[in-house]
């Protein structure tokens, strides 16, 4: 038999606030944190708006008083910008679930994908190297020994994440981090549900963090044409041409106790692959539809009242997973509302899943359906009992959280009130 597992914490820091609670609050208003890029120039990007924490973090993830990204010295830890974030997430969920667990018995499951050197840094190397077609090997010899302090370790490791927090909460167990694009902060989570009902661990510490708002993601993704030319993220709306960029993270703690007042438990997980195409979705929804039915088939008998879309605000992928959730939830639709917080705080890439991993949370725990920002004209094609403009309160029994991702990677999860 499965053990149960209960969400003990949670915490965030999003573009919209330095906590879950002030980030919650700004999301049920409808506000969007999109804005004109300013840390660097963009001129000629063809996208120019992102969603950025507006503030500095110092190695800890604390507050900085330095404007936000503002420079730093080389080997400041505080350069992965990923980890700062994560720390100041995971640090608001360690505190709030009061969880107790020998250290071997603790892991840490996190979503994120590989850092990176600073723009400012690849640039240098690559006038070391000459700067042109022909690899100057000589001055590169010369000047890279230079600049290679400049890179640091903890700036470009896929494992950096969930090493540095594994080690802040004394985490003895299994640690892992998921590189699943745009599914890895629900899959993380996914995988620390597993980890906890095989006993594995007891405690886990699980999430995402999505730090790539900078010049490479901007042209990486406008080349693929995914980001709106219009600078406006509205999932499921007949406007919508595109996702903006955001930055953030957010974790929870799970465990298998439930401790004295327990209000969540993951009820439902499960990942499939559409093994399909790199960057498009299957036109069928084969795979979302898949992870959807799997994490309810998973929860056993449960009333979806909420879903957390995936919703990128992209043509084709929001059309698939609105097609998708219709055939999963069936003649149970119309009181399964459904919000996507992308178009609030744009999309965190590998944070993504566990930025509305919390949405879902906050509806079976308080009753409040987050609504999706920028959504004011409906596409038919899109057809869901969407929430919108402001939050919806209801009783949640359930609630369905979606991520799906490049490379056709799905993760969907239920969470649901405790008996």
């Amino acid at each position: 038999m499965k053990r149960q597992v209960f969400v003990r914490g949670r915490g965030a820091i999003t573009p919209l606030g330095e906590t879950w609670p002030a980030s919650r609050d700004a999301l049920a208003e409808g506000r969007s944190a999109v804005e004109p890029v300013k840390h660097f120039d963009v001129e000629g990007y063809p996208s120019q708006v992102a969603a950025t924490v507006p503030f500095a973090l110092d190695a800890r993830g604390l507050r900085s008083d330095k404007p936000s990204y503002a420079p730093k010295p080389p080997l400041d830890e505080a350069e992965d910008r990923r980890l700062a974030l994560a720390r100041r997430a995971a640090d608001e969920a360690w505190a709030e679930a009061r969880v107790s667990a020998a250290p071997s018995r603790i892991g840490v499951f996190v979503g994120a994908e590989s850092g990176r050197a600073t723009y400012g840094t690849i640039f240098a190397l690559s006038r070391a190297a000459g700067g042109g077609a022909r690899f100057d090997h000589a001055r590169f010899g010369e000047d890279a020994r230079r600049l290679a302090t400049s890179v640091h370790a903890a700036a470009v490791s896929p494992a950096a994440v969930a090493s540095a927090l594994a080690a802040r909460i004394g985490a003895e167990g299994p640690v892992e981090t998921i590189s699943l694009a745009c599914a890895s902060g629900a899959a993380a989570i996914v995988s620390a549900t597993q980890a906890i009902r095989l006993g594995l661990c007891d405690v886990a510490l699980a999430g995402g963090v999505g730090a790539d708002v900078d010049p490479f993601m901007l042209v990486g993704f406008g080349l693929l044409g995914a980001l709106s030319a219009r600078g406006v993220s509205c999932p499921f709306d007949v406007r919508r041409d595109g996702f903006v960029v955001g930055e953030g993270a957010a974790f929870v703690v799970l465990a298998a106790d439930a401790g004295d007042a327990p209000r969540a438990e993951i009820r439902g997980a499960a990942r499939t692959l559409d093994a399909h195409h790199l960057t498009a979705p299957d036109p069928t929804g084969d795979g979302a539809e898949r992870a959807m039915r799997g994490a309810i088939e998973d929860a056993g008998h449960v009333k979806i009242g909420y879903v957390q879309a995936h919703g990128t605000s992209t043509q084709l992928n929001d059309a698939v997973e609105a097609a998708a959730i219709r055939r999963v939830l069936g003649d149970a639709l119309p009181d399964a509302h459904v919000g996507a917080v992308k178009g609030a705080v744009g999309h965190w890439i590998a944070g993504a899943g566990a930025i509305g991993f919390l949405c879902a949370l906050e509806a079976v725990e308080e009753g409040l359906c987050l609504p999706t920002a920028g959504l004011d004209a409906p596409d038919p094609a899109c057809a869901l009992p969407h929430v919108a403009g402001a939050a919806l309160r209801k009783p949640v029994e359930a609630a369905l959280v979606n991520a799906f991702a490049f490379g056709g990677a799905n993760a969907s999860l239920v969470v649901s009130r405790c008996a």
